[in-house]
Order: C-alpha cells, then sequence, then structure tokens
C-alpha cells in the first residue's frame, strides 16, 4: 500500500468516524430523547467510533467485498452497542442501542465507502492517465 492510499485510508476512517457519530447524535436526540451533540463532544464516543470504523477498513484488507459490508454492518451494531451498554452503563434498552447503533453503522459505513471507493477511482484514473503517455 503505497504512502497516498494510507493516507486516504486514514481519512475514510476519521471521516466514517465523525459523521457516524453525529448521525448517532441526531438519532439519540430524535429517537430516544437524549441531547444534541453528547457523543460528539465526548471524548470516549469518538474513541470508540475510531475504533469501530478501523475494524471496517480492517475486514475489507482481508475479506472479499460482500462479506467485508456484512461483517462491518454487524460489527458496527454489536460493538458500540455492547461498550455502551456494558462499559459506559447506558440506561438504554438493548433494543433501543441495537436500532441506534444500526443507524451509527450504516452511516459510517456509506461514508468509509465513499471515501474509500473516491480514493480507488482517483487511483485508478491516475494510473490510466500515466499509462497513456
Amino acid at each position: 500500500m503505497t504512502a497516498r492510499m494510507t493516507v486516504l485510508e486514514i481519512v475514510a476512517v476519521l471521516a466514517g468516524a465523525v459523521i457516524g457519530t453525529l448521525v448517532l447524535d441526531f438519532a439519540t436526540w430524535l429517537l430516544a430523547d437524549g441531547t444534541f451533540l453528547s457523543h460528539f463532544a465526548s471524548p470516549a464516543w469518538l474513541v470508540l467510533a475510531l475504533v469501530t470504523v478501523a475494524l471496517y477498513a480492517l475486514l475489507y484488507h482481508k475479506l472479499p467485498a460482500t462479506p467485508a459490508v456484512l461483517g462491518s454492518f454487524f460489527i458496527g451494531i454489536l460493538v458500540p452497542s455492547v461498550i455502551v451498554k456494558l462499559g459506559f452503563d447506558s440506561v438504554l434498552s438493548w433494543s433501543t442501542l441495537f436500532m441506534l447503533h444500526a443507524i451509527f453503522s450504516l452511516a459510517s459505513l456509506a461514508t468509509y465507502r465513499f471515501v474509500h471507493a473516491n480514493a480507488a477511482v482517483r487511483k485508478a484514473v491516475g494510473e490510466a492517465t500515466d499509462a497513456s503517455r
């Protein structure tokens, strides 16, 4: 992996974590009567989001596309839900946590894939233009 692709991978993980956390904040405010931007202001939540999206990157490098998507989606639900319920001592029910983290998983995975796919397209276009010269 080149240095450029490594940087783009880091950007994809950061973007997925930040957008996923913002969407989770909005969903918590809308559906679970939480305060808006409370997760985004907490370093623990941001670290949890970064670790979760970094696991997406690991799955995408180790597995084919379809199993990586499915694994990433379920990791995006299970890992944060278990850590929030047991580690952060959340008062929300398991079903509410699963629903909120399903929304987080969809948003963070879509953002990660969008940024990652955009980087792959740029790399392919760069290689094609270099080859045509």
